[in-house]
């Protein structure tokens, strides 16, 4: 046997596995950096397995012949028709919305895979031939099912004969067993109940979208070295995670909740997709890095939400220069439509995604502080709002580049704000690329 390992890494969240497979009876080569190269090797009737997990992707091939993969494949395969048990799964819409938007041959090859990998199975036949279609639904079963936590890639053995193409098996690669998986499912269900019980029973989806966008903020920290950060372990076990974790288990946790919430798959502004106020300035000459966010349905209407951003997103100084401790949460990516992400965020979705064009639900909008014009009666409802409810800040969203100036104008160039508030010092920031002033009360 002989076997070869290469290594690439990736820019984004996903890559498909086509260049590696174009031609399915060789060893491929895949170099990064200072990784070695692979000579290809022609080998008839080899089996060629993929693994691929998140962030690198690594390629193995073992190179068998004819008699030792018959061998090796009747001794691993399951005593089950999978066909069967894969034509009985039943998936909604609302929480496999991946599913949805596949062709009829696509999600039977879901249905098998999710059936595969839910059972951790190793080397399970499937009715597909189609090294695409396998890379395809393997990814919107992994866009639907944020509890899969435990899988972390897949392989692919495909049997040839000469140049033919004779079946195509389907391992996941776990990351443990099954007594820890149970063990870890335990944790996983004891700390969504317990964000479910909490929830205000309002019958309000913004209440109930916003209440879970704020515990996973207040009680996370973004960390790029936590342990399972692709997946929602880190944040069940750790507190600590980057932007899988977040999403994954708002996704998790909405949908337990009946609420529609899908992932999508891109990238955006920043190192490792979280900017720095730099990056926000100027997005389109900073780097950008692999991300992925939420979209979810708020009474009736699609909208974009970054729990990510949320929590790291916008860094305040004080005049001092010491980093300010005013806002712990940020709504300025949460429930917003298209348009507003199209500076900073760059969908590359596994599947055809809903379109968010709605801002009727923003937070901004929602709680009063969206203006699309100056409005002194509106400013007044704003502050007397804040300081009623013992506020530490208020945010002013502008609705463009033209209102952002009038009210700056409005507030501090004519210092109608201490009119507003009634007292004679103020401290604010504004932040002009996203046309929103935050004022500290």
């Amino acid at each position: 046997m002989i076997t070869v390992l290469a290594t690439a890494a990736l820019s984004g969240c996903g890559v498909s596995i086509d260049d590696l497979l174009d031609r399915p009876d060789s060893i491929s080569s895949v170099t990064n950096g200072n990784a070695p190269g692979v000579t290809p090797v022609t080998v008839p009737g080899a089996i060629q397995v993929i693994d691929m997990n998140g962030d690198v992707h690594e390629t193995s091939v073992d190179v068998i012949d004819a008699a030792e993969a018959e061998d090796d494949i009747s001794n691993t395969l399951p005593a089950r028709n999978l066909a069967s048990v894969a034509s009985n799964l039943a998936f909604s819409e609302d929480s496999n919305f991946a599913y949805t938007q596949l062709g009829e041959s696509a999600r039977t090859t879901y249905r098998e895979i999710y059936a595969v990998i839910t059972d951790m199975l190793e080397k399970v036949e499937l009715t597909t031939k189609d090294t695409d279609e396998v890379d395809l639904a393997f990814r919107a079963v992994m866009v639907d099912h944020p509890e899969i936590f435990y899988v972390k890639g897949y392989s692919i053995g495909k049997y040839m004969s000469g140049s033919v193409l004779k079946k195509i098996v389907f391992s996941g690669t776990y990351t443990m067993n099954k007594s820890e998986r149970e063990r870890c499912q335990s944790e996983v269900d004891a700390y969504v109940d317990g964000i479910i019980g909490g929830c205000p029973d309002t019958g309000n989806d913004f209440d109930r979208i916003k209440y879970v966008y704020d515990y996973l903020i207040r009680n996370n920290e973004y960390d790029l070295d936590s342990e399972n950060n692709q997946n929602i372990l880190s944040v069940v076990q750790n507190g600590r995670t980057v932007c899988q974790g977040y999403t994954k288990m708002m996704q998790l946790v909405l949908n337990r909740m009946g609420i529609f919430c899908t992932l999508v798959n891109g990238k955006a502004c920043g190192r490792n997709g979280v900017p720095d106020s730099q990056d926000l300035k100027d997005s389109k000459n900073a780097e950008w890095g692999g991300h992925v966010w939420n979209i979810v349905k708020c009474n009736g209407m699609y909208y974009n939400v970054d729990v990510t951003w949320g929590d790291a997103a916008i860094t305040l100084m004080n005049t001092d220069g010491t980093l300010s401790t005013d806002i712990d949460v940020n709504y300025e990516f949460f429930l917003v439509d298209d348009a507003e992400l199209a500076g900073t965020h760059e969908p590359e979705p596994v599947v055809r995604m809903p379109r968010c064009n709605s801002m009727e639900d923003n937070y901004y909008n929602h709680e009063g502080v969206y203006f699309t014009q100056v409005d002194p009666d509106q400013l007044y409802r704003v502050f007397e709002s804040a300081l009623s409810k013992g506020e530490t800040h208020v945010f002013i969203k502008a609705a463009n580049e033209d209102v952002f100036k009038r009210l700056h104008e409005d507030l501090f160039d004519r210092q109608n704000v201490f009119e507003y508030l009634g007292r004679t010092n103020v401290r604010y920031v504004e932040f002009e690329e996203r046309n929103l002033i935050m004022i500290s009360l």
